[in-house]
C-alpha cells in the first residue's frame, strides 16, 4: 500500500479529493492544469527512465484519467487489474479535467474556454490531456477482482465489463502468522476502516445484543484511519455501556498481520458492496475462523457453515446469531478455518494467481 518506509514503493501522482468542498480542482483552470501538468510529466519521467513493456494499473481513483487516455493514444500497452469502481462511469466523469472542460457552468470558466479554443491553446491542450469517456478506454487487457465488482460495473453502465474475467486477489502467505491453538469462541475482533461504509457500529451493536442474551464476549476494533475517526469510536463504545468488553487498540502499519492469531473469530462487517476486502482474506488465510458479512467479492470464496459463517449485512441481530454459532462450534471452528485455508492456498495463492496475470501482461505486448 506504499505505507511510509516501505521500500520499492513510489508515490508520485497527485490525488485528489472530489468531495473535499474547498477543493479547486474542476473549479479553478489553472489550480486544475497544474495538476495534470504535475502528473504528466511525473508518468513520463517514469515511462523515460525505466522504458516499460506495459503499463499495469490497478487503481486511478483521485488521479488524472487523462493519462490512460494519452498513453493509450501513443499505443502504449495497458493492462487494467479492476479493485474498485473507478471505472463506472459516474465515478469516471468525475475527473476534475474532465469536469472544467464539459460540466463547468461557471460564465467565467466558459469565457476562458472560448478564449483558449480562439487561441488555438485548448487543443494543444487536449492533445496533451487528452479528455473522454471511459468508453473510450481499450479494456481488451483486462481482469477484474470479483463477480460482485463486473456486475456492478455493468449495472453502472460499463458493458465492457461483462466480457472481463475475474481474477480474484491473492496473498504471500510466508508474511502470515498461522493459528494453531482453537477454543470456545470468545475473543472476537474487528479491523478495518472506520466509517460508514465498513460500519463498525454493527460489530458494537451485536456485542450489546449478546450481553442482553446473558452471553459475555470480548472485542478489540483495530481501527485505521484519522484520529477524530478512532476517537469518535471510543465514545461510541463508551456510550454504549460495553467499555468492559470492547477496547480500541493501536495499530500501526503492517502490524495486523501478526494479530490474527490472538483471537477467536474475525467479525466483517462491511455493508458497501465492498469488491474484494483483504483483510478477511489475509484472516483466513493466517487459519482464523471469520464472521462474514453477505456483502460483496468476498462471499464468492466462502460457503456458509463449511468454511466460514454468514450473516445478512447491515443487521445487527443477525450477527449476534452467527456469533453464537461460532460460539457453540466446540473444536472454536479449527476444521472450518482449516477447511476455508485449503481451499484459499489451492485457488488463491500466488502460485495459482501470478500465471493468470503474466499471461494478461505477455498478451498485451504480443498484440
Amino acid at each position: 500500500m506504499g505505507v511510509p518506509g516501505q521500500k520499492g514503493v513510489y508515490r508520485q501522482l497527485q490525488l485528489h479529493d472530489v468531495e473535499d468542498i474547498e477543493c479547486r480542482l474542476g473549479v479553478s483552470y489553472a489550480a486544475t492544469y497544474e495538476q495534470e501538468l504535475a502528473n504528466l510529466r511525473a508518468l513520463y519521467q517514469r515511462l523515460d527512465r525505466f522504458r516499460p513493456d506495459v503499463v499495469y494499473v490497478w487503481n486511478m481513483h483521485g488521479v488524472s484519467k487523462s493519462l490512460l487516455l494519452g498513453l493509450q493514444d501513443q499505443g502504449t500497452p495497458i493492462v487494467y487489474d479492476v479493485h474498485g469502481n473507478w471505472l463506472s462511469p459516474h465515478v469516471f466523469d468525475l475527473d476534475p479535467w474532465f469536469t472544467w472542460w464539459q460540466r463547468n457552468q461557471s460564465l467565467r470558466s466558459k469565457c476562458y474556454q472560448f478564449y483558449l479554443r480562439l487561441i488555438g491553446s485548448a487543443r494543444r491542450r487536449l492533445r496533451h490531456f487528452p479528455i473522454g469517456t471511459v468508453a473510450d478506454l481499450d479494456l481488451s487487457n483486462a481482469s477484474i477482482c470479483s463477480e460482485s465488482l463486473r456486475d456492478d460495473l455493468v449495472a453502472n453502465g460499463l458493458v465492457q465489463a461483462a466480457s472481463l474475467p475475474v481474477l480474484y486477489p491473492a496473498l504471500d502467505t510466508n508474511q502470515l502468522l498461522f493459528k494453531f491453538a482453537y477454543q470456545r469462541a470468545r475473543k472476537f475482533m474487528w479491523a478495518g476502516r472506520l466509517n460508514a461504509a465498513k460500519a463498525p457500529g454493527i460489530a458494537l451493536r451485536a456485542v450489546g445484543i449478546l450481553k442482553k442474551r446473558g452471553i459475555e464476549v470480548s472485542l478489540d476494533f483495530y481501527g485505521m484511519g484519522e484520529p477524530t475517526g478512532r476517537r469518535a469510536m471510543r465514545n461510541l463504545i463508551d456510550a454504549s455501556g460495553l467499555s468492559d468488553s470492547v477496547r480500541m487498540q493501536g495499530i500501526r502499519p503492517g502490524e495486523l498481520l501478526s494479530k490474527y492469531s490472538q483471537y477467536d473469530a474475525l467479525l466483517f462487517t462491511s455493508c458497501c458492496n465492498d469488491p474484494f476486502p483483504i483483510t478477511p482474506l489475509e484472516a483466513m488465510l493466517s487459519g482464523l475462523p471469520v464472521v462474514l458479512a453477505r456483502d460483496g467479492g468476498i462471499e464468492e470464496i466462502t460457503e456458509d457453515g463449511e468454511t466460514a459463517l454468514l450473516y445478512d449485512a447491515g443487521d445487527a441481530e443477525a450477527l449476534a446469531d452467527a456469533m453464537v454459532r461460532m460460539i457453540d462450534l466446540e473444536d472454536g471452528g479449527c476444521a472450518m478455518a482449516k477447511k476455508c485455508m485449503e481451499n484459499l492456498q489451492a485457488q488463491h495463492s500466488l502460485d495459482a494467481v501470478v500465471p493468470q496475470i503474466e499471461a494478461l501482461l505477455s498478451a498485451s505486448i504480443s498484440e
